[in-house]
């Protein structure tokens, strides 16, 4: 899974995309992103994949079987995708969807398996996580040393992707999730799940509603991006208040906090990606990077750099606090966004650093690097937030809570870059694309430092985050009153 299909599979689509969008589409960068946002969706209802899976057996297995239809959806779309002379934005988005569904889908109820796992031992801290995400920055690895000029050849590109999209089904056949088949008589679908845990499954079906509403609104009002902004932030604003209100407490604020932290970094990559490779008529003395360079060895260089962090993650700062580390991983993720307003600036030049040197080992080496810095810790606190029973759900909840933060930053940061009057077909504008990055990058992110004092409980990555929150003290709660059931909790606890 985290090797051939998220590791190799998505990082193919992610390096390939923005010539994908110059090249065969022949549309403008906000244009590009927009199309993401809209194919990227999946990686939003994840919570209501969960509910699903947790809920409902399909064909007697709670995980292997959504898996394999997800599967065949994303194989339609990738065969569809090669076969068919796709040109159109939005139809391309709609495929892409499905093949996004099948990454999100096995990744989600992957991590639901492993969830599960570490519950069980708790002292594993980070080493789960380590070795998933130093299979996945394998695959980037693999797809950034295949991914060049001489393959862009998109017909040829999703015909070898296919293979890829179908292999996930040949281990999930042969039992290697360990999804036990449920019992003949919970076969059907669990309405003591939904009784016991009513408003995280109500939550999950709302925000994936959100998501697929934003969707629409891409597609059918595709160069809107002040109503399609207005739209997340408003569904953003109802989505964290019910959050509090019907979520346990420290959930609701790990959730909040991942959200915000996604949203804070403002995704303006559309701008930006179009300066980079912008042509010399379109950014005078400009980087005018290559796709070769831009996409494959400057990829190259973050997938090993990200691989690397997660030795150094796993080796020297496992053992660190939760809120320590959100700290040091957010100024990280600021100095890394430094290098591009200083070679947006031409500050570089000035200082006798070419564009390639100076990029190649500024963001292409930190940025991956501190991404899974940010990352890892994040997922370590999303697998110990998990209630026992419930490990799809809730992670799904948590993870596609923060995914569409990353939603809310791409529709902000499209009316952002369209504000400041950016412009990525000619006449080019990049005038106001320093100051952009700068706020965008820069400065917003800092904002989530201080969240970690009220969010962020203040524990070790190797310790347990839910005690008084078990089932067990959450009826005694009920049944006795908030306070008093606390106390006797406390007392039975300081007893034992």
């Amino acid at each position: 899974m985290y090797l051939l299909v998220k590791g190799l599979m998505l990082s193919v689509l992610g390096l390939v995309k923005l010539s994908y969008c110059k090249k065969t589409l022949k549309i403008d960068g906000s244009a590009c992103q927009t199309m993401m946002v809209i194919s990227s969706t999946p990686w939003a209802i994840k919570g209501s994949i969960g509910v699903l899976a947790d809920a409902y057996p399909l064909f007697g297995y709670h995980k292997a079987s959504y898996i394999l239809v997800a599967a065949v959806i994303g194989s339609i779309g990738l065969f569809a995708l090669a076969t068919f002379p796709v040109t159109s934005a939005a139809l391309s988005a709609i495929l892409l969807f499905s093949v996004n569904l099948e990454i999100a889908t096995s990744d989600l109820l992957c991590e639901g398996k492993y969830a599960e796992l570490m519950q069980t031992k708790p002292k594993t801290g980070s080493t789960m996580v380590s070795y998933v995400w130093g299979c996945f920055q394998i695959g980037s690895l693999v797809a950034a040393m295949f991914v060049g000029p001489q393959l862009i050849v998109y017909k040829v590109l999703f015909w070898v992707l296919l293979p890829l999209a179908v292999s996930i089904i040949i281990p999930t056949s042969l039992g290697y999730l360990a999804d036990e088949r449920v019992a003949p008589e919970k076969e059907g679908i669990d309405m003591e799940l939904i009784k016991t845990y009513p408003y995280i499954v109500a939550f999950c079906i709302i925000m994936a509603a959100v998501a697929l509403g934003n969707a629409a609104i891409d597609i059918f009002f595709f160069e809107e991006h002040f109503w399609q902004m207005v739209y997340a932030i408003s569904c953003s604003v109802f989505l964290s208040v019910l959050a509090f209100l019907w979520l346990p407490r420290q959930l609701a604020k790990c959730n909040f906090y991942m959200f915000m932290a996604s949203v804070l970094y403002l995704n303006i990559s559309g701008a930006q990606d179009f300066w980079f490779t912008a042509d010399e008529q379109c950014v005078p003395g400009g980087p005018a990077f290559d796709y070769t360079y831009y996409n494959t060895y400057t990829s190259i260089v973050g997938a090993f750099t990200g691989w690397v962090g997660v030795v150094i993650f796993q080796n020297f700062m496992s053992g660190w606090t939760f809120r320590t580390l959100f700290w040091v991983t957010t100024v990280l993720q600021c100095v890394a966004s430094a290098s591009d307003l200083i070679i947006i600036n031409r500050l570089n030049i000035a200082w006798g650093i070419p564009d390639k040197w100076f990029y190649m080992f500024g963001d292409a080496v930190i940025g991956p690097a501190v991404m899974m810095f940010a990352l890892m810790p994040a997922v370590v606190l999303t697998s110990k937030l998990v209630p026992k029973g419930l490990e799809s759900t809730t992670y799904a909840l948590l993870a596609g809570f923060q995914n569409f933060g990353g939603v809310v930053s791409n529709q902000i940061g499209l009316y952002a870059t369209q504000f400041a009057g950016v412009k990525t077909e000619a006449p080019c504008n990049f005038d106001n694309l320093g100051w952009l990055v700068g706020i965008s990058h820069c400065l917003l992110p800092l904002l989530a430092i201080p969240l970690t004092f009220i969010l962020i409980p203040n524990k070790l990555m190797t310790e347990m985050i839910i005690e008084d929150e078990a089932s067990e003290p959450t009826l005694l709660q009920g049944a006795l009153g908030k306070d008093e059931g606390r106390y006797i909790i406390r007392k039975l606890t300081f007893c034992e």
